[in-house]
C-alpha cells in the first residue's frame, strides 16, 4: 500500500446529502427503498492468521471471492428497485469538508492512545491527503511501515514507535465495515451512531456519524452518553407500530438497552420496547443472528432462540426511569404491541445437527425487500425450505466467504428508507 494521493474518482461532492435526505425507516419488512451497504475491499487483505481473531474474523475470506458475493448481493437489492448507497462514497464525499476531515483526523489520531509523535502523524497523513485517499486510509488502516515512510523523522523518534513491526496497525483495517447494519441505526428520521463493543470497531461509528452529522440528519435523542455501554444495530428490530426489540449479549448490554428504550420512550419515537437476553456466545452475537421478521407478521426464528432466549417489555416509571418486567408469552405480548391477533413463526428446521451448523452461517439473518421477499445465503438450505413452505420468495446469494466474519444479508444492509406498513 502507497501513501499518498489517489486517482480514485471523487463522488459527487453532495452524495453524502443525498443519503440521509428523507431518511425514514418504521419497521423491518416495508418495501425498502435506499440502503446503506459496503463492498469490502482492501480491507480484507490486511487479515492474516495471526490477527484475523482480534479483528474478529473466525478465517480469512477470499478477498476477491468475497466481492463477488457482494456484488451479487447489492445486484439483487438493485434488480428490486432498492437505491444502494455506497458507504465509500459517503465518507469521501463527507470528507471532503475540511472542518468534517479534520474532525475525523482528530478524533482518530490520539495522543493518549498513539502518542503525540506518532498522533500527529497520522493526523497529517489523513488531512493532507484527496478525500479519496483518506476514506481509503481509514477503511484499509495503516502500518506503522506505511506511516514511517511517510513521517520518518517524527516517527522513528517517538517512544510509542518503538519495539512495535513494522507490520503494527496504528489505525486497525476495518475489515468488519461491510456489517453496515451495526455501527448506526435509524428509526423513523433520526439515526443512533452505536457505541461499538469492540475497540476494532469504534472507528466505524465515528466516521458514520461524520458523515451524518455532516449532512444534517438528526440523531436520536440520547439521556446520557452510551459509553462504556455498548449498543450496536444488530440487536435493534424495528416490529413496526412504534415497537422496538433490543437485544442483549455478547455486543449490546443490559445498560445501553435501558439508555435505548428511555430516549426511544420519552421522545416518541417507540410506544412499545421489548428486551431479549440472548446466550453470550459467538454464534448469537446479534439478535439478528436469532431472528428476523419476514412480513407483518412473521419472524424467522431458530431453535436457539426459542430454548435459551429471556424476553422483558421495558417501560418507563413515573419518574422516568426504565422497569423490565419478565414476559412469559413474549410473541403473544409482541403481537399485541404490533395490532395483531398473533405471531407466525417460522423455525430455521427440526434436524439438530442443521441446524447447528446453519446457525453458524446465520440462517436466521435474512433481509427483507417487502413483505414475504428476503434475501438469504445459498448455504441455509433447510431454513430457505421452511421459508418457501410458508410461502415466502426466498432469493440467495452465494456466501462462502462473506460468511467467514459471521454475518448474513441482514447484516451487509443499513436500511435508510422503506416504505410505511399499511395501518
Amino acid at each position: 500500500m502507497t501513501v499518498g494521493s489517489s486517482s480514485d474518482e471523487q463522488p459527487p461532492p453532495d452524495a453524502h446529502y443525498r443519503a440521509f435526505l428523507g431518511t425514514e425507516v418504521g419497521s423491518e419488512v416495508g418495501t425498502l427503498r435506499r440502503v446503506l451497504t459496503h463492498r469490502p475491499a482492501r480491507e480484507l487483505q490486511r487479515l492474516l492468521p495471526s490477527n484475523h481473531t482480534d479483528l474478529l474474523f473466525d478465517e480469512i475470506p477470499w478477498p476477491e471471492a468475497a466481492q463477488a458475493e457482494h456484488d451479487r448481493f447489492t445486484g439483487l437489492l438493485q434488480e428490486n428497485g432498492v437505491d444502494t448507497v455506497e458507504l465509500s462514497s459517503v465518507l469521501t464525499a463527507a470528507l471532503a469538508a475540511p472542518d468534517v476531515c479534520r474532525q475525523v483526523a482528530s478524533a482518530t489520531a490520539r495522543p493518549q492512545q498513539l502518542g503525540r509523535a506518532v498522533a500527529a502523524a497520522v493526523h497529517d497523513l489523513l488531512t493532507s491527503a484527496t478525500a479519496a485517499r483518506t476514506t481509503e486510509l481509514l477503511l484499509t488502516g495503516v502500518t506503522l511501515g506505511e506511516l514511517t515512510a511517510y513521517s520518518p523523522h517524527s516517527v522513528s523518534s517517538a517512544l510509542s514507535a518503538r519495539g512495535r513491526p513494522a507490520d503494527w496497525f496504528v489505525l486497525p483495517p476495518l475489515v468488519n465495515s461491510m456489517f453496515v447494519r451495526d455501527s448506526s441505526s435509524w428509526i423513523g428520521d433520526r439515526y443512533s451512531a452505536n457505541s461499538m463493543a469492540s475497540r476494532t470497531r469504534r472507528l466505524e461509528s465515528l466516521l458514520l456519524s461524520a458523515a451524518a452529522d455532516a449532512a444534517g440528519a438528526r440523531r436520536i435523542p440520547e439521556q446520557e452518553p452510551f459509553e462504556p455501554a455498548a449498543l450496536e444495530g444488530g440487536d435493534l428490530l424495528l416490529a413496526g407500530a412504534g415497537c422496538v426489540v433490543i437485544g442483549v449479549g455478547e455486543r449490546t448490554t443490559a445498560a445501553a438497552a435501558e439508555q435505548t428504550a428511555q430516549a426511544l420512550l420519552t421522545s416518541g419515537l417507540a410506544t412499545h420496547v421489548f428486551a431479549v437476553l440472548l446466550p453470550d456466545e459467538r454464534r448469537c452475537m446479534h439478535l439478528d443472528t436469532l431472528m428476523t421478521m419476514v412480513d407483518q407478521e412473521s419472524f424467522l426464528v431458530s431453535q436457539v432462540h426459542l430454548d435459551q432466549c429471556s424476553w422483558f417489555s421495558l417501560k418507563l416509571n413515573a419518574d422516568a426511569t426504565v422497569r423490565a418486567a419478565s414476559l412469559e408469552d413474549p410473541f403473544g405480548a409482541l403481537a399485541t404491541a404490533i395490532g395483531l391477533s398473533g405471531i407466525r413463526l417460522i423455525e430455521t428446521g427440526d434436524d439438530k445437527f442443521a441446524v447447528q451448523r446453519e446457525q453458524w452461517s446465520d440462517a436466521a439473518n435474512v433481509l427483507t425487500l417487502r413483505p414475504g421477499k428476503v434475501i438469504a445465503y445459498d448455504r441455509n438450505t433447510m431454513a430457505n425450505d421452511r421459508l418457501s413452505a410458508a410461502g415466502i420468495d426466498v432469493l440467495t446469494i452465494p456466501s462462502a466467504e462473506l460468511v467467514r466474519g459471521r454475518g448474513g444479508p441482514h447484516c451487509l444492509s443499513c436500511p435508510l428508507v422503506r416504505d410505511p406498513l399499511p395501518a
